[in-house]
This record gives C-alpha cells, structure tokens and sequence, in this order.
C-alpha cells in the first residue's frame, strides 16, 4: 500500500487525534497538520522504488525501544514521499492509522515540502527547539 492510500483512508480530524494520542500536548499544531494534510492530498505522486519501513528502533542516548521509521525514509520530497510503499515488520504493533498519523508528522518535520508549507513547518521546528 502506498502512503497515499493510507491517509485517503482517514479525514485530517482522524490524523490530528491520532498524533494527539501518540504525541501529547501538540494541539497547537492541529491548524499546521491540517493544512499539510490538504497540501499532501492534492499532489500528485511521483513513484519511487524506495520504502518506508516500520520497524522496531532502538535509541542508544536514552536506552529504549520504538516503533518508527528511519527520518531518512521521510528525506524527499512530499510529492515522492507519498508515493511510497509502506513496510510494517511483523513485530511493529502500530495500527494503520497510526502508521499514517506518524508519517504525517514525520513529512512535515524531515520532508522537503512545497514551498507553500515552509512557514509552518519553520513554526513546527522553532518550537522544538524550544
């Protein structure tokens, strides 16, 4: 399944509660997800031999394990990244929505988005730094 399949499954709402349930304290963000929910939607994709796999990370610097995909996977641009088969490893107990919620935020941190997005995304980063 490619990662456009998966976000025409769900509405933006339905991503936006999902990253609330994975990623506390991010309402601020709704109207930024929302709008790069509507970018993403209107692209057309650009295929590419490459995947995104869901897998089992581990953090060496704080000593735990996740489930996520390699920021690299996300390093395209959008119109690529959303054209992208997705991989689930048979260990990764993310749900489908999950997978999308996460590939959105992951978009619009490590993605090279459309020039119309570049505001926002410098909004999402300042506030990481923070």
């Amino acid at each position: 399944m490619q990662l456009l399949d998966l976000f025409n499954k769900y509405s933006a709402s339905e991503l936006i509660a999902t990253i609330d349930a994975m990623f506390p304290d991010t309402e601020q963000f709704h109207p930024i997800f929302e709008q790069a929910y509507a970018i993403m939607k209107g692209l057309t994709p650009v295929a590419s031999k490459k995947k995104i796999r869901y897998k089992v990370i581990y953090d060496e610097a704080n000593d735990f394990e996740f489930f996520g995909a390699e920021d690299s996977c996300f390093a395209t641009t959008w119109e690529v990244c959303i054209a992208k088969e997705l991989i689930r490893d048979d260990e990764v107990e993310l749900s489908d929505i999950e997978m999308a919620a996460n590939s959105l935020v992951n978009m619009c941190l490590t993605g090279r988005c459309p020039r119309e997005f570049l505001p926002m995304k410098q909004e999402l980063l300042s506030s990481l730094e923070q």
